[in-house]
């Protein structure tokens, strides 16, 4: 359990707390006025259990702070599960309103443009956006309910395809107790296949180091969570991250019976968002 001190308190006990976070891989959930504002935790235990999310311990710890920490808990519940209460969108906003002769219009185009930025998924390229409204128009024509997530799972598909952008061929890691974890990242870059190995505290924390070395790119992880989306030890792990580069925040999500290679994949999006979102300074 997460142990709580008030920010007065770690004031005084600062030496003693980070000495037991560094010892035992306690956590300190820091209080004022006794709302939390900050959690002290061992940096390499943090990233073991990023990097290891299927092991009970990392469900042990997001619990404790989902307890210490509501309403940062409900922002990562609501990324991680959006697709569990899907939101609905209105076709007519999207330009698609077959009763009035409407298919496609430049104001639908501009509503789906603006979603996508509300959804962490930020197109700026004009081409791009035209390919993704056309998709979804034709699902307005297939499916009875378009979801949120249409938007984003559609837009990250046609952004993976564009020249310039990045593309996840191969994931390798391997990781052995007591020893640093490595993994083997190759991507597409747009000029061709490059491949990348790095060591890290953790299988995930390996690849992002590779992926970062490959791209150039260091943003921050404000949010990851996996989740399992079908039953059985062989279930499949969504992903779902959210990353901070430059003021600009961008969400990814990917998929995969491998939870690291999910959490990859979701890295590998979230990025194309950044590179997306930079071409248009």
């Amino acid at each position: 359990m997460a142990r709580s001190v008030s920010l007065d308190d770690f004031g005084r006990q600062a030496g003693e707390l980070v000495r037991a976070v560094a010892a035992d891989g306690e956590t300190v959930v820091i209080t004022h006025e006794d709302q939390p504002v900050a959690v002290l935790a061992s940096h390499k235990s943090v990233l073991s259990m990023a990097s290891l999310v299927d092991l009970p311990r990392w469900e042990e710890w997001l619990r404790d702070m989902k307890e210490a920490m509501p309403d940062a808990a409900r922002k990562l519940e609501r990324l991680a599960r959006a697709d569990k209460h899907p939101e609905p969108v209105e076709k007519a906003s999207l330009g698609f309103d077959p009763q009035v002769g409407t298919v496609g219009s430049e104001a639908g185009r501009e509503f789906l443009a603006g979603e996508l930025r509300r959804l962490g998924v930020p197109i700026v390229d004009r081409e791009l956006l035209g390919v993704i409204y056309t998709v979804m128009l034709e699902l307005c024509e297939d499916k009875e309910t378009i979801y949120e997530e249409d938007l984003r799972v559609v837009a990250q598909e046609k952004i993976s395809e564009a020249p310039q952008r990045l593309k996840l061929l191969a994931v390798t890691v391997t990781s052995t107790t007591g020893l640093p974890a490595t993994a083997e990242i190759t991507l597409e870059l747009g000029h061709g296949p490059a491949m990348r190995r790095e060591q890290g505290d953790g299988p995930l924390d390996a690849a992002i180091k590779a992926i970062e070395k490959l791209t150039g790119l260091t943003p921050s992880v404000e949010n990851f969570s996996v989740v399992a989306a079908t039953r059985g030890h062989d279930a499949i792990a969504e992903a779902v991250i959210e990353l901070l580069h430059e003021g600009e925040v961008v969400v990814g999500a990917g998929a995969s019976t491998n939870s690291i290679e999910a959490g990859v994949h979701a890295y590998v999006n979230a990025l194309n968002f950044l590179v997306e979102a930079r071409s248009a300074n």
